[in-house]
């Protein structure tokens, strides 16, 4: 069953007139966060693809929206996962004649699932290197102003806190 985020229960989906009972519903998501795959999910609990869209489309069905996002996130790794094993790996070929395995062999990896691997790692040292950088003294100073915010009296005005917060950018 697949486990939720923000809690250890799914969320409670409702029965649908068209056949997406909680069930079959939940048959679609345990299978689509194995396999990744929509028109698998679906027939796996006996739907179509287009209903599940369907589905998921319509706004009295956020639960099952947000269940189907969530079983969908570890989909980039598993896919990741499955390019790196056949990179080093290779493809698995069974050799038969007459109905009997003659033989089993490993070929090398086609050479799409290299490039796919070497631009996902490409994309991921783009997407690091361009995150924002702070400065430790930015750090410091708003740690300053939430430690001067903290230890300001409940009371305190609106004028108290803006010339706190002055005080702290003049020291600069």
């Amino acid at each position: 069953m697949l486990t939720f985020m923000n809690s250890s229960k799914p969320p409670a989906l409702r029965p649908q007139h068209n056949g997406w009972t909680p069930a079959r519903q939940q048959r679609f998501l345990d299978h689509l966060a194995a396999t990744a795959n929509v028109t698998a999910a679906a027939k796996a609990a006996g739907m179509s693809k287009q209903s599940a869209y369907w589905l998921r489309r319509q706004p009295h069905s956020w639960k099952f929206a947000r269940a189907w996002d969530e079983a969908l996130l570890d989909r980039d790794r598993w896919i990741e996962d499955l390019a790196m094993d056949r990179v080093l790996h290779g493809e698995e070929e069974v050799i038969e004649r007459d109905g009997l395995t003659v033989a089993v062999r490993r070929r090398p990896c086609d050479a799409r699932i290299l490039l796919f691997y070497l631009r996902r790692l490409e994309q991921r040292t783009a997407q690091k290197n361009s995150q924002i950088r702070y400065e430790s003294s930015q750090v410091a100073k708003l740690r300053a102003e939430v430690q001067a915010l903290a230890a300001m009296p409940d009371d305190a005005t609106e004028e108290d806190v803006t010339k706190a917060l002055d005080a702290i950018s003049g020291a600069d």
